[in-house]
């Protein structure tokens, strides 16, 4: 793999892609994006019989979910980052789709506890290959003014995934569980929940064939002017206010994102007693609608308002969806039904999704263009040394020595969401002021009044073409 295969930088505005070009980029992007949360999530609805089989507790079961898959998606998003900066994109995404969905079939595979955890592990360093290629890829699609809705679109797939892998993995398991014994060929006979495993990750391997029709587009710095010399610890350090706050609110907000991707379904299970296929059909719909119509509505919004000369609108948005969705987080987990609790989480994955997508275009709209892989990375890298790793964790610590039930998962999402959520929402909406300076000095100007009691109010300049 060589340099010589990345396009040349572009700076004209006449020469963005057409729309039609970058929308089906898009749409590839988010068709793997969708996939990878399915190989992702997919544990969440396998828990009770994987631990029934491996003979593991909660806290291993949240070990697999959380630090096996964070632990390398994490630490080989930065190199990849780096990579995504100076070869083709195109091609990096490509080889990581094929090795995580081959490495979610050989979950299927696993006989114990450090079986899964290694193949885990080779699940999330694939995917750190897709997102911040993706992400750059799409920032040199769509211009500025432009480009939250598109990288929202994509974001959506994170609710579309989470709700196919609910739906498919519900559907697949009652229905390998009520036939004959599953043997696949070259393996043999294998678990409900192993077959589960090996069927949805050779089927996301169509992802590969469709990235040969997507083009790499041209590299450019139209937006931001990066220093002479410039890399991404000096950008940091120019701008740390910013980066301190914006990064470690949302870090803590992933935290409660992947605790309750990770435990909800087994609530489900747990307190209502409700089968694997009634949980994806119930639950799993209402993530994949009411979610992804949150991540898509933010992203519209902040660009609608972005292009009225609404200032940091994508910051504005986020840090309010996520003070919102805190009451209603709580109220679902101490449901006394479990039709009670998905009738709460149906407007709560309105507001409990829409930060998905903008809270990153905030950080390619103040990233100069080629750092933009980069500062998705290190991103991505942030969100899941803590959300990852800790959020999954913090549930199943909750349950097992707190509350010292493993049937009170509910109580457990409940204190998880009314610690995390105030403190991220809080954060992010402190880094507006700085992220309003950072932009003022990469572009020339002045910074302007604070943000006033007006969240939302428009600016007195034209917004930029």
């Amino acid at each position: 793999m060589t340099t010589a295969a990345v396009p040349p930088v572009s700076t004209r505005p006449a020469d963005w892609p057409s729309p039609g070009r970058g929308w089906f980029a898009v749409g590839v992007l988010t068709l793997g994006y969708t996939v990878s949360f399915i190989d992702r999530t997919i544990l969440s609805l396998l828990i009770d019989p994987i631990k029934a089989d491996l003979l593991l507790s909660d806290t291993q079961i949240a070990l697999l979910q959380g630090l096996a898959f964070g632990l390398f998606y994490t630490v080989m998003g930065m190199p990849l980052g780096w990579l995504v900066d100076r070869t083709s994109r195109r091609r990096v995404i490509g080889i990581g789709v094929t090795f995580w969905c081959l490495m979610t079939a050989a979950c299927g595979l696993a006989q114990n506890f450090w079986h899964l955890f290694l193949a885990r592990m080779g699940v999330g360093a694939g995917e750190a290959c897709l997102s911040p290629g993706a992400i750059s890829m799409i920032g040199d699609y769509f211009p500025p003014e432009r480009r939250a809705f598109p990288i929202s679109v994509y974001s959506m797939a994170s609710a579309i995934g989470a709700g196919l892998a609910l739906m498919v993995g519900g559907v697949v398991i009652d229905m390998v569980s009520r036939g004959p014994p599953v043997a696949l060929p070259l393996i043999g006979v294998v678990a409900p929940w192993q077959a589960t495993f090996v069927i949805v990750g050779l089927a996301g391997l169509i992802v590969v064939l469709l990235l040969a029709f997507v083009s790499e587009p041209a590299r450019r710095d139209a937006v931001v002017k990066e220093a002479p010399g410039e890399g991404l610890v000096g950008h940091l350090k120019r701008y740390p206010a910013f980066h301190l706050l914006h990064l470690g609110g949302m870090a803590c907000y992933t935290m409660l994102i992947y605790g309750v991707l990770s435990w909800m379904p087994a609530f489900f299970m747990r307190t209502f007693a409700w089968t694997p296929g009634e949980v994806g059909m119930r639950y799993g719909l209402v993530v994949m609608i009411f979610g992804g119509a949150g991540l898509s509505f933010a992203g519209w919004l902040s660009s609608h308002l972005s292009r009225k000369g609404v200032e940091a609108a994508s910051l504005k948005i986020t840090g309010l969806s996520i003070l919102l969705v805190t009451p209603l987080l709580i109220a679902a987990g101490l449901a006394s039904t479990g039709w009670m609790a998905v009738a709460i989480l149906a407007p709560a994955m309105l507001f409990f999704t829409a930060s998905g997508g903008i809270a990153v275009a905030a950080l390619q709209e103040a990233a100069p263009g080629r750092l933009r892989g980069r500062v998705a990375a290190l991103y991505y890298f942030v969100l899941g040394v803590v959300g990852l790793t800790v959020g999954p964790l913090t549930v199943a610590l909750f349950t097992d020595y707190v509350f010292g039930d493993p049937n009170a998962l509910g109580p457990a999402l409940a204190l998880t969401a009314l610690v995390v959520a105030p403190l991220a929402g809080t954060l992010v909406l402190l880094s507006i002021k700085p992220f309003k300076s950072v932009l003022a000095e990469i572009n020339g100007l002045d910074a302007g009044p604070a943000m006033g009691t007006h969240l939302f109010k428009e600016t007195d300049s034209e917004p930029a073409r």
